[in-house]
């Protein structure tokens, strides 16, 4: 018995590899996610100090304001300063949630994912800055000055941060995200799950669902942000579609050769009947 209890363990087999290799994927997805965290919190400290910054630069393309919001709840001022850093903080950490997911997964894919990956994340975070800028210097000026003049004979503005912040924030996250679809397109494109035929043969039904999406989205749910939406998000479905034929050329080759094909085949058919037709003529002849 003492000898059975001294005896070595059993071999480690595949199984036990197997669990160790996914406890260490699950240790390194920990390890990101608190190099994330971390990062997100040191930069809304940072951000909590330039808060007055932050406040008077959501406030610019409302000039009518005079830079002031009103409040209705003792802890409002707090708490909207504290958002305001936490958003700020946000914008700045997702070019690292898109490094540190480009991390874990890039040993996986090897050096052709690997540069892909790396293409992808560039990308994505590119078109979500341009997307929130985008939305910051042309529409929330145009939207804010069309919505705080409404009818000012009738209507008197009160203002306060817990509406006026919460507005502008998520529009400009609305924008952001609207501005990934080519990303995803990329992705969808190299994985070969569409393709620029398909994109185009969908046109119409993508303008009628971006239309919605825009009604969705848009936090002030006027006609007019509305519209400002829709434009860039169906701009975005056509550059999506340029960038699918960049991704595949050969998908859409194959496509428009076998529409020459079935185009073409009606008339062989009828050319191989009126030869056959002939030749019974002439052996009708002889």
């Amino acid at each position: 018995m003492a000898e059975r209890l001294r005896s070595p363990s059993r071999p480690r087999g595949p199984r036990d590899d197997a669990r160790m290799t996914l406890i260490e994927h699950l240790g390194e997805l920990r390890s990101r996610i608190i190099k994330v965290a971390v990062v997100f919190f040191a930069l809304s400290i940072v951000a909590w100090f330039f808060r007055k910054d932050i406040f008077d630069a959501l406030l610019a393309p409302a000039p009518s304001l005079d830079g002031m919001l009103n409040f209705t709840s003792v802890t409002a001022p707090l708490i909207t300063d504290l958002k305001l850093a936490l958003f700020a903080a946000f914008l700045f950490t997702i070019p690292v949630l898109l490094y540190q997911i480009w991390a874990f997964v890039a040993p996986a894919v090897g050096d052709m994912g690997r540069a892909f990956t790396y293409v992808l994340i560039s990308l994505a975070s590119c078109l979500f800055l341009a997307g929130v800028a985008f939305g910051y210097f042309v529409v929330l000026p145009i939207g804010i000055d069309f919505l705080l003049d409404w009818d000012d004979e009738r209507y008197q503005e009160i203002i306060t941060g817990e509406t006026y912040l919460p507005f502008v924030t998520r529009f400009l996250l609305a924008f952001g995200i609207v501005f990934e679809f080519p990303a995803a397109t990329y992705v969808g494109a190299k994985l070969e799950l569409v393709d620029a035929p398909l994109l185009k043969r969908y046109r119409k039904h993508a303008i009628v669902l971006n239309t919605v999406l825009a009604a969705a989205l848009t936090p002030g749910q006027d006609p007019f942000s509305m519209v400002l939406m829709a434009i860039p998000m169906v701009v975005m479905y056509e550059l999506s579609i340029i960038i699918a034929r960049y991704v595949n050329p050969t998908t859409e080759v194959h496509v428009l050769a076998r529409d020459g094909e079935e185009e073409r085949e009606p008339d062989d058919e009828g050319g191989d009947r009126a030869e056959g037709h002939e030749e019974n003529g002439h052996e009708r002849d002889l």
